[in-house]
C-alpha cells in the first residue's frame, strides 16, 4: 500500500479517503474502531497489496477517522452513521456483489451491510469483533494506563502493543499514520464530539447488537461468512466473546465456518499476513464463488 497514492471522492457531502489497486471481484476492506478514534485504512497495508493481485481491492478511511471528513450531525457518530456512509461509499463507486472484511467494528459493519443492503455483500469475513457481540472497556484502561507517556510516538506504540500478541507488526511507517491524522484539528473535534456523546453511542450500539443478534438467529444473514478469531485477542477475548460469537453465526448462517489463529492479538491480519491471506483467498474460492 503506498499512501502516497490515496484517492479521494465525494460521498453525499462528505471527503472519503480510500485506496484502490488491481482487478477481479470487488473486494472492500473496513478498518476498525469509531469515529474520533485513531484507525484508518493504512492498518491493511501488509494485506493491501498481495489481495489486490487476485482481486479489485477497495479500502477506505470511515466516517469521521483517517482523512475522510466528520460526521455533519450527531447521530452520525453512531455506528449507523458509519455503516451508511461505508454503503454510500460503495455506491457513489458502483461497487456492489463485494466480497467485505471487516476488522473489530468494522466486523459489526459488513455484518449490518450484508443484513441490510444484501445487493452489496457476495461474502463477509468478521475480524474479532467483539463490536458485534458485547460491550467492552479494554481501550479506555489502555488510554487511562498511557495518559503518563507524554511522547506520542512512544504512547501509540504503547497502545498498539496492548492489543498485539507480538511487536514486528508495528511498523514506524504505521504509526507514522497514525501520528498525522491524529494531530490534526478534524481528528481533535471528532475525538471531543464522540466522548460528548459516548453514552448515548453506548445505548445505541447496545440497541443494535441485540438487533443484529435477533435478524441473524432469524436466518437473515444469507451471504457466506467467514469468522476470523485470535486466541490472544486481548480486547475481544476468545472466552466467551470469541465462543459467543461462534455460536451466533455458525448454527444460523447456512454457508459459514470460523478460522482461529494463534501466536497473535487483535491483529491476526498484520501479525500474520501471509496465513491471514491464504485463509481469505481459500475461503472464497471454496465458500464464497459457489
Amino acid at each position: 500500500m503506498d499512501v502516497t497514492k490515496a484517492k479521494f471522492i465525494d460521498v453525499h457531502g462528505i471527503n472519503t479517503r480510500y485506496f484502490e489497486s488491481g482487478s477481479g471481484d470487488p473486494m472492500v476492506l473496513i478498518h476498525g474502531a469509531a469515529a474520533g478514534n485513531s484507525s484508518s485504512a493504512e492498518v491493511w497495508s501488509t494485506n493491501f497489496d498481495e489481495l489486490a493481485k487476485k482481486y479489485h481491492v477497495y479500502a477506505f478511511d470511515k466516517l469521521g477517522q483517517g482523512h475522510t471528513d466528520n460526521p455533519k450531525i450527531n447521530e452520525d457518530y453512531f455506528m449507523g452513521g458509519q455503516v451508511k456512509h461505508a454503503a454510500d461509499f460503495m455506491e457513489t463507486l458502483g461497487i456492489s456483489n463485494a466480497h467485505l472484511i471487516g476488522h473489530s467494528r468494522g466486523g459489526y459493519m459488513v455484518t449490518r451491510i450484508a443484513l441490510e443492503y444484501p445487493n452489496l455483500a457476495k461474502s463477509i469475513v468478521i475480524i474479532d469483533s467483539a463490536t458485534l457481540m458485547e460491550n467492552i472497556s479494554f481501550y479506555e484502561e489502555v488510554a487511562e494506563k498511557a495518559k503518563s507517556i507524554t511522547d506520542p510516538k512512544e504512547k501509540t506504540h504503547y497502545s498498539l502493543t496492548q492489543n498485539s500478541f507480538g511487536t514486528e507488526h508495528i511498523t514506524d511507517e504505521w504509526i507514522a499514520g497514525i501520528l498525522d491524522y491524529t494531530s490534526s484539528s478534524k481528528f481533535k473535534e471528532a475525538q471531543s464530539k464522540a466522548t460528548e456523546l459516548y453514552p448515548m453511542f453506548l445505548d445505541d450500539l447496545e440497541n443494535k447488537q441485540s438487533q443484529t443478534h435477533s435478524w441473524i438467529k432469524a436466518g437473515k444473514l444469507k451471504v457466506p461468512t467467514l469468522v476470523i478469531w485470535s486466541i490472544y485477542d486481548p480486547s475481544a477475548i476468545w472466552n466467551p466473546i470469541g465462543i459467543n460469537c461462534l455460536n451466533l453465526i455458525l448454527p444460523n448462517v447456512e454457508n459459514s465456518s470460523m478460522y482461529i489463529f494463534n501466536k497473535s492479538g487483535h491483529y491476526a491480519f498484520r501479525e500474520q499476513p501471509e496465513e491471514f491471506n491464504s485463509v481469505i483467498n481459500s475461503f472464497i474460492s471454496t465458500k464464497a464463488n459457489l
